[in-house]
Formats: C-alpha cells, sequence, structure tokens
C-alpha cells in the first residue's frame, strides 16, 4: 500500500486550480497525488479551525495527521460529497472535539477565534484611509465580543464560505437556527454604532475582515 504524504510534494497531473470534485473522485479510486493536493490545499484551514477548540497546536496536528491517515485508509469506502470543504470539516470537527474531551483538564481550551483576529490584523495594511481603518477596527472589537456560537457561524459562513445548509448540519441544528444566529449576531453587531449602517454595509465589512 502507498504510503500517504502529508508534507507535500510537487504535483504533476493536479494543481490549485483543479476542482475539489474531480480531486475527490480520484482520492477515493486510490490517488495519491489527488490525496495529496486536497491535504495542502485544506491542511491551513483545517489547522485554523482546531483552533476555535484548544490553544495546543501539538494536539491540533496530531489530530489532523490522524484525520488524513484515517481518509486515506479508508478511501475505498468514502462517499461521495457535494462540497469537500464541508466534509473535511464536519469530521475535522467531530475529530477533534472528540479528542480534546478527555483531556480536558490537560490541555488549554479556548473560545476565543485567535485565528481570524490575526486574518483582521493582516488586512490593515491594506486599508488605505483612516475611517476605514477605525471602523474596521470596530467591527473586529465587535465581533469579539458577540457569543461563542454566533463567532462560530459568522465564521463558518463569511470565512469558510458554507451554506446554511451545511452550518446546520455541521451544529447539528436546523438551518431556521442559523439563520436566525446570523441575524442575531448581525443585530449585535449593529449595535455598537450610535447610526447603525444598513445590514448591506456591515456585511461588505465583514467580508472585506475575513477574505
Amino acid at each position: 500500500m502507498a504510503r500517504p504524504a502529508f508534507y507535500f510534494c510537487t504535483l504533476a497531473p493536479f494543481s490549485k486550480h483543479t476542482d475539489d470534485a474531480i480531486l475527490w473522485n480520484y482520492f477515493r479510486s486510490g490517488d495519491e497525488d489527488a490525496y495529496t493536493e486536497l491535504s495542502r490545499r485544506y491542511y491551513r484551514t483545517l489547522i485554523q479551525y482546531g483552533q476555535r477548540f484548544t490553544t495546543n497546536m501539538q494536539v491540533i496536528e496530531d489530530t489532523l495527521q490522524d484525520l488524513l491517515v484515517h481518509l486515506w485508509l479508508h478511501r475505498n469506502s468514502i462517499n461521495d460529497t457535494p462540497s469537500v470543504k464541508y466534509y473535511l470539516i464536519k469530521s475535522f470537527r467531530h475529530r477533534i472535539l472528540k479528542t480534546i474531551k478527555p483531556l480536558s483538564g490537560e490541555v488549554e481550551l479556548t473560545d476565543r477565534f485567535d485565528d481570524i483576529n490575526a486574518e483582521f490584523s493582516c488586512e490593515d495594511s491594506l486599508i488605505q484611509h483612516e475611517n476605514d481603518v477605525a471602523l474596521k477596527r470596530k467591527v473586529k472589537n465587535a465581533v469579539e465580543q458577540l457569543p461563542v456560537r454566533q463567532q462560530e457561524v459568522i465564521y463558518l459562513r463569511f470565512f469558510q464560505n458554507l451554506q446554511p445548509e451545511e452550518i446546520a448540519r455541521l451544529l447539528s441544528i436546523n438551518s431556521q437556527s442559523v439563520s436566525n444566529i446570523i441575524q442575531r449576531a448581525l443585530h449585535n453587531l449593529r449595535n455598537v454604532w450610535t447610526y447603525a449602517p444598513p445590514y448591506s454595509v456591515l456585511l461588505w465589512y465583514i467580508s472585506q475582515i475575513l477574505y
């Protein structure tokens, strides 16, 4: 059996432009290059998502490696999926929650979204106008004050671009609950302004921060 590669070689048949669905089907049929490209493509995303649940990078990396090994070993029995990103986020979320539960007294858990905050900081240099910088900082600070569940839904919806139905399945709630959480989060964010901007303006600033 071919050894799965986690630290990633140069690929011939696939590239960063290859569609996820194509890679997924090749991976399921045993193509190691497709598996490697998928792992490379989502490694950072899943590491960042793991920081939602613990600050212990060793636990996060070990859990992700375990997931990648599991996927490779069980590739023949893995089903097709309409969204590879959703499948990987869901699988990793389940695995890391299972991992940290018995370690709650040994690892430092987190309810903060530090990697989003890092993205906020990286984006600051791209804002040219002082008013935009001030408003962006205000939105960032407001996001940090949201309840943890609202932060996670905002992250999944606007940072990972998951659809409400996907978020609902991921968090084991219904789609209406996701919509309600998003609406409550946006309402809470608007409360930081004396004169609140329209939702469309607020969403634009969130997208500028998160992407």
